[in-house]
């Protein structure tokens, strides 16, 4: 077994944990955050790159749904670029399994003074955390390859974090977190069956987009991620939206669109969000493209599509569930065409270098 499988097994069990830290009294102190200025509505700020970056969507449009102003922006821009927009009514929610990535170091360089951090990090020594007002441990313990527990960790300390923001109690989190557990673990049991067929249907193709809206952009960014790192393909994440404005143009039988349609919305209109997603699935495939679905409902008519039904998990946590399936996907794309998954040829584990 590879390293980066045994990591992706793992997942499960990093989860699980993180719920039950998280739910424990006091694990985010209500004292901490007013002192933070949380209960002044702050516009809060989510930060990282990669993988810290893309876990952070859901959790953003959770407190959208709520009513607050929450951003989520890459670390490199904000800290080059556009520094000023911090204030001291920003609440700065910055995500690095490290804690030690050049771009996470630089902004910690740059921050006035004045501004409040959160750190939610992998590792509790790390620059990150030591300089931090707030620190929230990841709990995805040792990982030797490409991002898959702290992906899935992150996710969830987020989530809690912005529940906590909200002043919402977490039982209904700490519910969708359990019913999460329960599906990653179905999918990696059901590997052997479910991944082989897929990987013969995506047929080794030059290019894949991963598209989705909302809270599961997360899984279209992450997804390419994965696929560019593990499989070495050339994989572009955008919105559904978006993809309707040129880019559609290059649909093409070799290519191979994956989409994520999930109802399961942290607001109320998921239903039309997954209408949409389906009619641009059925408008790839009528130009001759390949569609990759995963659903959380059953689809009819689905000719000349792949469709892979997965649990449906609320508060818009469906990337827990479906990046599992892109692991896998990448995983074992990789072993066929003979690279070693999860090992990066070019960059590092820790970016230190911008």
């Amino acid at each position: 077994m590879t390293p980066l499988m045994e990591e992706i097994l793992q997942q499960p069990g990093a989860l699980a944990n993180v719920r039950k830290y998280y739910a424990s009294p006091g694990a985010i102190s209500q004292k901490v955050l007013k002192k933070l200025g949380v209960s002044r509505h702050p516009t809060v700020m989510f930060t990282g790159m990669g993988s810290s970056l893309h876990a952070a969507y859901p959790a953003q449009a959770y407190l959208t749904a709520m009513g607050y102003r929450a951003l989520v922006w890459e670390t490199a821009e904000l800290v080059h670029h556009h520094l000023k927009i911090l204030t001291p009514d920003t609440l700065l929610v910055v995500v690095s399994q490290s804690g030690e990535t050049a771009e996470v170091v630089r902004l910690l360089d740059d921050l006035p003074a004045r501004i409040n951090v959160v750190a939610v990090t992998n590792m509790e020594r790390s620059r990150l955390a030591q300089q931090a007002k707030l620190m929230l441990p990841m709990m995805a313990g040792m990982q030797a390859a490409v991002s898959t527990k702290t992906y899935t960790c992150a996710v969830a300390v987020l989530m809690y974090l912005a529940f906590a923001i909200a002043g919402e109690h977490h039982r209904l989190l700490s519910q969708a977190l359990n019913r999460a557990v329960e599906a990653e673990e179905r999918i990696l049991d059901r590997r052997d069956v479910l991944i082989p067929p897929t990987l013969q249907f995506l047929n080794r193709p030059p290019y894949v987009a991963l598209m989705s809206r909302g809270a599961d952009l997360a899984s279209a960014y992450q997804g390419a991620l994965m696929l560019k790192e593990v499989a070495r393909l050339a994989a572009e994440p955008m919105s559904a939206a978006q993809f309707r404005h040129g880019p559609i143009e290059i649909v093409n039988p070799a290519h191979c669109y994956i989409i994520f349609r999930r109802y399961a919305q942290p607001i109320s209109h998921g239903g039309k969000t997954a209408q949409l997603l389906l009619r641009l699935a059925e408008d790839i495939r009528a130009h001759h493209g390949r569609v990759l679905l995963l659903s959380d409902r059953p689809v009819e008519n689905i000719a000349d599509m792949r469709l892979i039904q997965v649990d449906p998990i609320r508060l818009g946590l469906g990337t827990l569930v479906d990046v599992v399936i892109i692991q896998l996907l990448a995983h074992d794309y990789a072993m066929q065409a003979g690279y070693e998954p999860g090992k990066f040829w070019i960059a590092k584990g820790v970016t230190r270098r911008e």
